[in-house]
């Protein structure tokens, strides 16, 4: 929440104003009021604010006084609200570096939409800011990950989270894994979608201050390492913490998260165990859906079942991984007849459907075969199974489900990493002047998108995105030195829709303006 001041002489006015607009649906909070300038610098000297809002004429210290003292000691944006005859006075307020200005009475539409302005602005800083300082996060977030993946010895972590100024002292911990489904729909610009996975990030960081970490995991999700004590980490708690942060994310956000969690553990060494539950649990969004919290799924307690049924159950997957179909549907028979001899209730067998649809869609991820098409939620897989009636119509269906899923994988193996790379290539060379991403090319290869990212990268040494800016950025170097397109024109033909945001990157790419380098002919 970004935290705004209110400067007017006027009771009525600054009333009028708070209550104009819903400001926290905007992200903003109304923070203080001030009846003149001098009070507003005082309680900016005190405290922190985002935004100000302010009248020209007041006593004391007017809004244009005021504005001009606060160069000296911040650079929180100023937004001038004044009457038409204060019109000469609001030219000079832009001339000290005010943001805005906004005739009173005040329009709640013209309101909003400053708002929205300034506050995409306002991440956009952030974004550079926490840009500058990603030595240290890039190093905390690695750190994070490697934890909660097992992958660091105890000696080693000790030393790592001491220099990082974190703490592994606490009495229980939890994992929540968040996957941000924005970017599993791929309809979003790469801008905004950078700028929406920093404003989740950080909500996220206020939620859980002081009560654990937040580390990113990858491009479509972020970590979550819950710490304190038993009677705060019980399964209710940490779905309550999952349901905060998804109602934050949708209501700050305006971006829709799915939520796995993990059951919580006694010992940071054992911190992999509640990862791993995340993980697994919100591999079970394909058949959920999206926007939803999804809970670790239960294990047998030893001894309520046949050790045959588990063996038959991992013998099916284990045949599924091997892409041997017909020893597939042989395992599939193999574990309907035990229950039938063993009597397993209904309950018992769509469960065991259930759980292993969820190993098989963890496994293509795995190995990089497209799931969407066979374990989208569109599908509705989970209401059809739990309409079946009959075992024999329930094992038709598992089949056909395990042979597709064996087929695909078994396309994946049989295509090459070169192969795979050049289509890619080809791919955006076609469509770079269009939205692309990641996630569509994949389903257009038949790939899972995580696995063809880091596949793309290790044979590239680059990621896809910034080879999708690379071509961009390459062709528009072209278009400006052979021919006299104007810079709109070939912004559009390159894919950026927003002529600023392609000023910016054209910038960091070549390290010279737009003009400079076509005067450079």
């Amino acid at each position: 929440m970004y935290d705004v001041l209110i400067v007017d002489d006027e009771p009525v006015a600054r009333q009028s104003l708070r209550y104009l607009i819903d400001w926290e649906e905007l992200g903003f909070t109304v923070k203080g009021e001030a009846q003149d300038g001098q009070q507003a610098l005082d309680m900016l000297r005190d405290d922190r604010y985002a935004l100000v809002l302010t009248d020209i004429r007041m006593p004391v210290v007017n809004g244009l006084e005021m504005a001009a003292a606060m160069q000296e000691f911040t650079d929180t944006p100023v937004v001038i609200l004044s009457g038409y005859d204060d019109f000469a006075y609001a030219r000079e307020g832009l001339r000290l570096g005010v943001k805005e200005y906004l005739l009173k009475p005040v329009d709640e539409e013209d309101l909003i939409a400053l708002l929205k302005k300034l506050a995409a602005g306002m991440r956009e800083q952030q974004l550079l800011e926490k840009r500058q300082r990603l030595g240290l996060s890039a190093g905390r977030d690695q750190l994070l990950r490697r934890w909660v993946h097992g992958q660091i010895a105890p000696r080693e972590l000790e030393e790592q989270l001491r220099l990082l100024g974190l703490r592994a002292d606490e009495e229980r911990y939890a994992c929540l894994l968040l996957e941000l489904d924005y970017i599993a729909d791929g309809e979003m610009p790469d801008r905004d979608t950078e700028l929406m996975r920093f404003a989740i990030r950080n909500i996220a960081e206020e939620l859980t201050n002081g009560c654990g970490y937040v580390f990113e995991e990858s491009e479509e999700r972020i970590g979550v390492l819950l710490g304190g004590p038993a009677s705060g980490m019980g399964p209710d708690d940490c779905r309550r913490w999952g349901e905060r942060l998804l109602s934050s994310a949708v209501k700050y956000a305006k971006a829709p998260v799915t939520v796995g969690i993990g059951g919580s553990v006694g010992a940071a060494a054992d911190i992999k165990q509640s990862w791993s539950e995340a993980e697994e649990a919100l591999d079970g969004k394909f058949l959920s859906g999206t926007g939803t919290v999804l809970l670790p799924h239960g294990k047998s307690e030893a001894g309520d079942e046949p050790d045959t049924l588990r063996a038959l159950e991992a013998e099916v997957l284990e045949m599924a991984r091997s892409c041997r179909r017909a020893e597939t549907i042989r395992a599939l028979g193999r574990l309907w007849e035990c229950f039938r001899v063993e009597q397993v209730p209904e309950s018992r067998a769509k469960m065991s459907v259930l759980e292993l649809f969820i190993q098989l869609f963890r496994m293509m991820k795995e190995q990089g075969a497209s799931h969407d098409r066979l374990f989208a939620p569109s599908l509705g897989d989970y209401d059809r199974i739990m309409r079946i009636k009959t075992m024999d119509e329930l094992l038709r269906f598992t089949e056909g489900k395990c042979v597709d899923v064996v087929e695909a994988m078994q396309r994946t193996k049989e295509v090459r990493p070169n192969k795979i790379v050049a289509e890619v290539k080809r791919i955006v060379l076609e469509q770079y002047g269009g939205p692309i991403s990641l996630r569509e090319v994949a389903a257009t290869i038949y790939m899972n998108p995580n696995y063809l990212g880091k596949l793309f990268k290790a044979n590239t040494d680059q990621s896809f995105n910034d080879y999708v800016l690379q071509v961009r950025m390459e062709k528009a170097k072209e278009l400006l030195l052979h021919t006299d397109k104007k810079v709109y024109e070939i912004a559009q033909e390159v894919g950026f829709s927003e002529l600023d945001w392609f000023y910016k990157r054209f910038k960091a790419y070549t390290g010279v303006s737009t003009g400079d380098y076509r005067n450079a002919r």
